[in-house]
C-alpha cells in the first residue's frame, strides 16, 4: 500500500473469505473499473446463502458437502485483504468467471492478520487514512516474517 489512497472493494461473505482465502482470483461484477493497482478487500455485513452453498466454496473451505454455515471464520464489516486489480475482462477462464459478467482478475492476494473494521461502499472506494494505515503496519509486519 503506498502513499496515495488506497481503493476498495465491499465483497459479501463468504465470497470475501474465497477471496482472502480460497484461490477466488476474479471477482464477478456487472460493470468495470478503471482502476488498476492494489485494492483492499472489504467483507461487507450482508451473508450470501447462494455463495454459502457453492461448490467452489465449500471445496475451497475443505468441506466434503454444504452449505457452509455462518461461523466465526467469517469476518463482517472489516478488511481482510489486500489484492492486485489487474485487469478486467469479460472472457476469463477462471472457474470463478461468471457468464456474462465482468471480471476483476485478482492477484497477489495478502490476507491481513487481524481484519480491520471499516465502514463498506459500494462501486469502488477510498479507504479512511487510517484504516490504511491499521492495515499496512499488518501487511508490513506480515512481510517482516
Amino acid at each position: 500500500m503506498g502513499a496515495s489512497s488506497v481503493k476498495a472493494l465491499t465483497v459479501y461473505q463468504p465470497w470475501a473469505w474465497a477471496i482472502a482465502f480460497g484461490d477466488k482470483d476474479v471477482e464477478n461484477r456487472t460493470r468495470g473499473t478503471r482502476h488498476r493497482g492494489e485494492l483492499a478487500i472489504h467483507a461487507g455485513k450482508p451473508w450470501d446463502e447462494y455463495g454459502a452453498a457453492d461448490p467452489r466454496i465449500i471445496a475451497a473451505a475443505g468441506q466434503l458437502a454444504g452449505p457452509l454455515l455462518r461461523d466465526d471464520r467469517f469476518e463482517f464489516g472489516s478488511i481482510v485483504a489486500v489484492a492486485e486489480l489487474v485487469d478486467v475482462v469479460r472472457d476469463s477462464p477462471s472457474p470463478w468467471a461468471a457468464p456474462g459478467q465482468c471480471h476483476w482478475l485478482l492477484a497477489n492476494v495478502r490476507p491481513v492478520a487481524e481484519p480491520v473494521p471499516c465502514r463498506g461502499w459500494q462501486n469502488v472506494w477510498d479507504v479512511p487514512p487510517e484504516v490504511e494505515v491499521a492495515v499496512q503496519a499488518q501487511l508490513d509486519r506480515r512481510d517482516l516474517t
